[in-house]
């Protein structure tokens, strides 16, 4: 005797050979397949319904991980966390939402997972690779031709140029900013007038309308940041070079640039890391010590400001070493003479850590 799905995948294949459209497959033989719900109707089910019940029923199950793995237990804080959210944009009561839909004991012991690992990584950082040092990385913003189509080697370099994570490569903006002198926002530094907007992993509100925050790249000429991110965005439109993260059709596909980066040992979000040590490094002088390198990283990498320990979290190695602490140390006759700190940024630099405070 057949089991039940091949029964049921047999019949419907036969009803296509006579013909039958699919409507009609599926009134004939309804698909007997438990739909899941997603985290947002899930959310949606409880606004509807106004019951707690459901909200505490499904916490319990996204609070369920699929093993006993570090990794499927921050997985299941996160869709918990996503869960909370979600209730809150559906019109939820929040008391509600902090009563029912919190669960301690999983939030917990996820941050204690993410907290071990960070600090782990911090004691054995991965090793840098030679191709993309500061040096190495220089070398090559200098040959980039924006009359040329840019290839994938010019997205790696631009997403560490800029800091870029790999989904930015479309979204992100670099401004030049001069409001009314009367009336500024509150963002706004009159010390510093180059801005970026439209980055990525911003909470509520922020999400669809960020602050603009303080710009800084290894570029330290921002018109020249700005075209070499316009020549990247410009080509995924026109669809001269892949997108890093989404496919043709708007499916998530990451598997060409990651294939790219590979030979290297390197992922796109450590590429992003080290950009951000490279501009400390470059703004920083040789002389700055590793708290304001890890200031400016903050900075690059476009982190909220009063979260004082991100660079040190985030940053790609410790910005006090040198960079030639990759795999292989190049030959010195090889590179580029180091650069030295250009006087006319340091201002703005100064300012912009005046603006934020001494760490």
């Amino acid at each position: 005797m057949l089991p039940d799905w091949k029964a049921r995948k047999d019949v419907k294949e036969a009803l296509r050979r006579r013909l039958f459209k699919e409507n009609q497959i599926g009134a004939l033989v309804p698909n007997n397949k438990k739909k899941r719900l997603t985290i947002k109707e899930r959310a949606q089910y409880c606004a509807k319904t106004k019951d707690v019940w459901d909200i505490w029923l499904h916490a319990l199950d996204l609070a369920v991980p699929k093993n006993n793995t570090d990794e499927a237990i921050v997985a299941a804080s996160s869709c918990l966390s996503q869960f909370r959210k979600e209730l809150a944009e559906a019109g939820v009561d929040p008391e509600q939402i902090n009563i029912y839909a919190k669960l301690p004991n999983i939030t917990q012991a996820s941050n204690k997972i993410q907290k071990r690992k960070l600090e782990q990584g911090l004691i054995s950082r991965p090793k840098m690779p030679k191709h993309f040092s500061l040096e190495e990385g220089l070398r090559r913003l200098q040959n980039i031709r924006t009359t040329e189509t840019p290839t994938l080697q010019d997205l790696a370099d631009v997403i560490m140029i800029l800091s870029m994570r790999p989904a930015e490569a479309t979204t992100l903006r670099i401004i030049h900013y001069e409001p009314d002198k009367s009336n500024p926002p509150e963002w706004y530094n009159p010390d510093c007038s180059w801005y970026c907007t439209e980055y990525i992993k911003n909470k509520g509100e922020a999400k669809n309308n960020s602050e603009p925050r303080p710009f800084l790249s290894m570029e330290k000429n921002p018109e020249r940041a700005r075209e070499l991110l316009t020549w990247i965005q410009n080509a995924i439109a026109i669809r001269k070079l892949r997108d890093p993260v989404y496919s043709i059709n708007g499916k998530r596909s990451i598997g060409v640039f990651s294939k790219f980066l590979k030979p290297y040992g390197i992922t796109a979000k450590r590429l992003r890391k080290i950009g951000g040590k490279h501009a400390s490094r470059v703004h920083g002088g040789q002389n700055s010590t590793s708290q304001h390198l890890a200031f400016l990283s903050r900075i690059a990498m476009r982190h909220k400001m009063d979260r004082h320990d991100s660079g040190m979290y985030y940053a790609e190695g410790d910005t006090s070493d040198s960079d030639f602490d990759s795999d292989l140390v190049p030959d010195p006759k090889t590179l580029p003479p180091t650069p030295k700190p250009i006087n006319e940024n340091t201002s703005e630099i100064e300012d912009i850590y005046d603006l934020y405070g001494s760490i």
